[in-house]
C-alpha cells in the first residue's frame, strides 16, 4: 500500500483510555470505512498516546488502511493545551479531507480547537454523515429540539471537521483487512514536555454506550422506592440504568447516565422505559434501539406512539410482575441448568 492520498483521505480520532480504544473511535472508524469505499478513499487512524501502538492492529481490523502513531510519554493522557497543536501540525503537513472525532469530553474540546488552528469549519454532534462525488461531506445534525435535521457543509475550507456522539453508528465487525502503521514525530511546544504535580482524571464513558439492555426511568419515577424496582430490574436482566432529563435534575441518576439530545446515544437490543413520555430530546437517544418497550399509565403519552410494545398501567405493579416472572425463569434455567433467556420480553 503507497502512501496517503492528500485531499482524499478521512481521518478518524482514536481516543483510548488505559490501553483500550473507546467504542466511539471504532464506530467512526466503521463509519469512515463506508464513506471510503463509495469514492475509493483511504481511512487513517490517528492514535496518539503513551506505549499505545499495540492498538493498530484493532484500529485496522476496524477500518483503517493506515494508522499515524504520536507516541510520547506525556501523551497519555488528553490535554488541551498539547493535542491541539500536534494533531493540527499533523493535518498541516498530509491535508486530509475529513477529520471526525467521537463527541465525548476530549473529544468535544479537541475538535474546536484543532479547527480553529487550522482555519476551518467543525460541525458538532453529528447523527449522520454522506460523502459527495466531489468530496464534500454532508453533515447531518438535529435541529429545532430534533424535530427536524439540518445539512452542515464546509464548501470551501479543508478538512472538513465533526463530531459525532457516541452510538451514533453502529461498532464494524472485525475483519481480515490488511494495513500498515507509520510511526510520525512527536514535535511538542517548547517548554510543555515535563509535568510537575499533574493529577489526571480518567474520564471513562458511559456503560450505557456497549449496553444490550437498558432500563431508563423518567419523570414518572418520582420515589426512591420506584428507583429501586428499576435497578432491580436492570440487574435482573444483565442490563444498564438511565434516565430522562427530568430523572438527572431530580438527582435520581448521574450525568453519564442521562439519554437524550443533550446525553448518551444509545442502541441496544431492548430498552424499557419507565415513566418517560417521549418527548423528541429524549427519543432521538433511542432511535436506533432494536425493541421499545414503554410503560406508562397515560395512554395518550408520545413514547407509546414510538414503541414497538406498551403496557398502559401503574409501573410499580407492571415491574413487579416482570421481575417475578424474570426470577422465575432465571430459578428454572439453574435447575434445569440452561442459561436463561429474555427473548421474549
Amino acid at each position: 500500500m503507497g502512501k496517503a492520498v492528500r485531499d482524499r483521505d478521512i481521518w478518524v480520532f482514536v481516543e483510548q483510555h488505559q490501553g483500550e480504544p473507546c467504542s466511539v473511535s471504532l464506530e467512526l472508524l466503521g463509519k469512515a470505512r463506508q464513506l471510503a469505499d463509495k469514492t475509493c478513499w483511504q481511512v487513517v487512524a490517528i492514535l496518539a498516546g503513551r506505549d499505545v501502538e499495540s492498538l493498530s492492529p484493532v484500529l485496522i481490523t476496524s477500518g483503517a488502511d493506515l494508522v499515524y502513531l504520536l507516541e510520547h510519554p506525556v501523551l497519555e493522557y488528553y490535554r488541551s493545551d498539547l493535542y491541539p497543536p500536534v494533531i493540527a501540525r499533523l493535518i498541516q503537513k498530509y491535508r486530509p479531507a475529513v477529520m471526525l472525532f467521537g463527541a465525548s469530553a476530549a473529544g468535544r474540546d479537541l475538535a474546536p480547537s484543532v479547527a480553529a488552528l487550522v482555519k476551518t469549519g467543525c460541525a458538532a454532534d453529528c447523527c449522520d454523515m454522506e460523502l459527495e462525488a466531489d468530496g464534500g461531506l454532508l453533515q447531518i445534525v438535529p435541529a429545532f429540539g430534533s424535530q427536524m435535521m439540518a445539512t452542515i457543509v464546509t464548501p470551501a475550507h479543508r478538512p472538513q471537521i465533526a463530531t459525532v456522539r457516541p452510538g451514533g453508528f453502529s461498532r464494524p465487525a472485525p475483519g481480515s483487512r490488511e494495513g500498515r502503521t507509520e510511526r510520525i514525530p512527536v514535535e511538542l511546544p517548547a517548554g510543555k514536555i515535563r509535568l510537575a504535580d499533574a493529577v489526571w482524571e480518567q474520564m471513562q464513558p458511559s456503560s450505557l454506550a456497549a449496553a444490550r439492555i437498558v432500563v431508563a426511568g423518567g419523570a414518572g419515577v418520582g420515589s426512591r422506592e420506584g428507583w429501586d424496582l428499576l435497578h432491580e430490574l436492570a440487574d435482573v436482566l444483565r442490563g444498564s440504568l438511565g434516565g430522562s432529563r427530568p430523572a438527572l435534575d431530580a438527582g435520581w441518576i448521574e450525568e453519564n447516565q442521562m439519554i437524550g439530545q443533550s446525553g448518551c446515544t444509545i442502541r441496544p437490543d431492548l430498552y424499557i422505559a419507565v415513566g418517560i413520555s417521549g418527548d423528541i430530546q429524549h427519543m432521538v437517544g433511542v432511535r436506533e434501539a432494536k425493541v421499545i418497550v414503554a410503560i406508562n399509565n397515560n395512554p395518550l403519552s408520545p413514547v407509546f406512539r414510538q414503541s414497538d410494545y406498551g403496557i398502559v398501567g401503574d409501573y410499580r405493579e407492571v415491574v413487579t410482575v416482570l421481575l417475578k416472572s424474570l426470577k422465575r425463569l432465571s430459578k428454572e434455567s439453574i435447575l434445569g441448568k440452561k442459561k436463561p433467556s429474555y427473548k421474549g420480553f
